[in-house]
């Protein structure tokens, strides 16, 4: 099982955490890392920047057509950090992250399931990925809603941060110059 084909079970265990309003996490250090901390990355600085400007500049420097799990989790991380009050969308990011990612493989390798650990470097593209789960959805007639408003706010998102280019690119542009 690859690390898309271990969406769709994460996706039905956040949905499940968050309809039985459970905390979804089941660690015994959770309460204590949290409580000397302030969250779940002992390393990550005291004073980062906060606010629009340091939440705008995040999502500026990471592409959501092309990340890695292992970068999903930096960002998740530096969005806290910055004050990113968006706890749903920060919960759906965190499920394409190497930490849930690794977690999700060792919880079916225990259940006797084969599964192997992906490359956490390897890029790919979160925008993508989620339309393809939405079909899927759609498809198979599961609820649709949540997802449906994850992509919306993921697209919105990377459009602000890394619009499309307007006019022709390069290869539409030489097309043309040979056709004249």
């Amino acid at each position: 099982m690859n690390i898309h084909g271990t969406n769709a079970i994460a996706q039905r265990i956040a949905t499940y955490s968050r309809e039985a309003g459970l905390a979804g996490v089941d660690s015994p250090d959770f309460e204590k890392e949290v409580a000397g901390t302030g969250n779940m990355d002992p390393k990550a600085p005291t004073t980062a920047p906060q606010g629009p400007a340091a939440i705008a500049d995040i999502f500026a420097r990471h592409d959501m057509t092309r990340i890695s799990p292992r970068e999903v989790d930096s960002m998740a991380q530096e969005l806290r950090d910055a004050g990113f009050e968006d706890i749903d969308f920060l919960l759906g990011l965190e499920i394409y992250g190497e930490k849930f990612q690794s977690h999700l493989v060792e919880t079916i390798q225990s259940a006797g399931i084969e599964a192997r650990h992906p490359d956490y470097t390897q890029p790919m593209d979160l925008i993508e990925v989620n339309r393809d789960q939405l079909a899927y959805a759609r498809r198979s007639g599961d609820p649709t809603e949540w997802r449906e408003a994850f992509l919306a706010r993921l697209e919105a998102f990377q459009a602000t941060a890394h619009p499309a280019p307007t006019g022709l690119s390069t290869a539409e542009s030489l097309v043309l110059a040979r056709a004249s």
